[in-house]
């Protein structure tokens, strides 16, 4: 078995003349124009292709990326996991993609003369998987950034006791970053949630019974000039993977480390294989703002070209909210808050959901009404989220928006409700038995 670390979360395993590329999110930048490869990539669709098959764990832009996609065959295999809503399905049919290749959660499924892969599904709310690849007496384990519980993760590792994992070591969610904290509370909160996921990756590893562990999906960088600061010490959740490393070397010496970068591969005879020298992790933002000299122009560019908000938009707005809670009526007194959107740029303005045992309300918010959240976001991207061409979470992730509450304030079904409005998904979270979103 042959693996090769592509970079963030794309892998590309290779045994017995048979190959499947995983996540290929390969071209800058995702999420509305605010996520970009650190360290950059060495491979293009060009280098990795022909491939067998491509899998996509889940929707999320730097897992199903349209641009990388599209320079795919359309009669291109893709491994899709057989997820309840069918909406990773409806992506791939919309593209034009048509061989679809159903892996149904726990089945073997057979890809070549000795080479097999097994699906498995988050055992939380929202639809995420991870596979297990086997070939060779080797088997590999490709976690990417999904959120399996610890019971599925311990089945793994029971099963498999894998030989190489891929497990993730960092955060990539809004909180605290784009929120109105202080510089010391975020930095507090930052360094707080920074230990967290470095525990959480050696807990995993632990758990997988791994021989060995790559720190996985999560490397990444903002390079527009609005953003740059979130690169820096103290603003974000996002750890470096020697961070991992070092953790891994602390608390499970017996569980050998890897930490790989674009072009380095993997073989278990071989070991590890550099494409070239590591980066200097402690310089990392002195290379991102390099990064985003070179990228400056063509980020502009890409930001003036990003289509405008139609007319109507806070029509449209108060329909698409008004819309889910008459599908389900039950979410207005569970979420009971007041919401207000900051539409920023042309057709914007202020706009609040009021949500009570009475149901909703969508009014225009004035100074002194009282508020319990309040978000901010750029109208040409709130556009395309009421237009279902993009998810609440990749609007969220893009951090690109901005984040108030008042007083600090949680709601989790606000939040489930966001999430999961465009994927057919609500349903289930509402009536659930399995763990709530979190």
């Amino acid at each position: 078995m042959q693996v090769t670390y592509v970079g963030h979360a794309c892998l590309r395993v290779e045994a017995n003349g048979v190959s499947i590329l995983m996540d290929p999110w390969l071209v800058d930048p995702a999420y509305c124009n605010s996520w970009f490869h650190y360290p950059p990539l060495v491979h293009s669709v060009a280098d990795l292709t022909p491939v067998d098959y491509v899998y996509v764990s889940h929707e999320h832009p730097d897992h199903f990326d349209p641009a990388t996609l599209e320079q795919f065959s359309r009669d291109q295999k893709i491994l899709l996991p057989e997820f309840t809503s069918g909406v990773l399905r409806e992506r791939f049919e919309r593209m034009g993609f048509h061989n679809l290749v159903p892996m149904p959660f726990g089945e073997r499924l057979e890809l070549g003369e000795d080479l097999a892969i097994t699906c498995f599904r988050s055992d939380l709310i929202w639809e995420d998987s991870a596979v297990v690849v086997e070939s060779g007496g080797a088997s590999l384990f490709n976690m990417n950034d999904c959120k399996l519980g610890d019971a599925l993760l311990s089945e793994v590792g029971e099963r498999y006791q894998p030989d190489i994992v891929f497990v993730p070591f960092s955060g990539a969610i809004h909180f605290p970053t784009c929120y109105d904290y202080d510089a010391p509370t975020r930095e507090k909160l930052c360094r707080s949630r920074q230990q967290k996921h470095l525990d959480a990756f050696v807990d995993r590893v632990q758990m997988l019974k791994a021989k060995r562990a790559v720190p996985f999906a999560g490397n990444f960088a903002f390079l527009a000039d609005d953003q740059l600061w979130m690169n820096e010490k103290g603003t974000n959740n996002i750890n470096t993977p020697d961070q991992a490393i070092e953790r891994l070397q602390e608390r499970a010496p017996e569980i050998e480390p890897l930490q790989m970068n674009p072009g380095d591969g993997w073989t278990l005879e071989g070991g590890l294989a550099r494409h070239q020298e590591p980066p200097d992790f402690g310089r990392k933002v002195e290379q991102v703002r390099a990064m985003a000299e070179e990228w400056r122009p063509k980020l502009q560019e890409l930001r003036a070209a990003e289509k405008p908000a139609r007319p109507g938009l806070r029509q449209h707005f108060e329909s698409y909210f008004m819309d889910i809670v008459e599908r389900h009526p039950e979410l207005a007194p569970r979420i009971n808050a007041s919401i207000v959107f900051e539409g920023v740029g042309p057709e914007g303005g202020l706009w609040r959901l009021d949500y009570s045992s009475d149901g909703l309300k969508v009014v225009d918010h004035r100074d002194g009404d009282p508020w319990n959240v309040r978000i901010s976001v750029p109208t040409s991207i709130l556009q395309r989220v009421l237009d279902d061409e993009i998810c609440w979470d990749e609007v969220v992730i893009s951090f690109r928006c901005r984040f108030a509450e008042n007083p600090e304030f949680f709601n989790e079904d606000f939040w489930a409700m966001l999430y999961n409005s465009t994927s057919k998904f609500l349903e289930s979270y509402l009536h659930q038995t399995t763990p709530k979103y979190s």
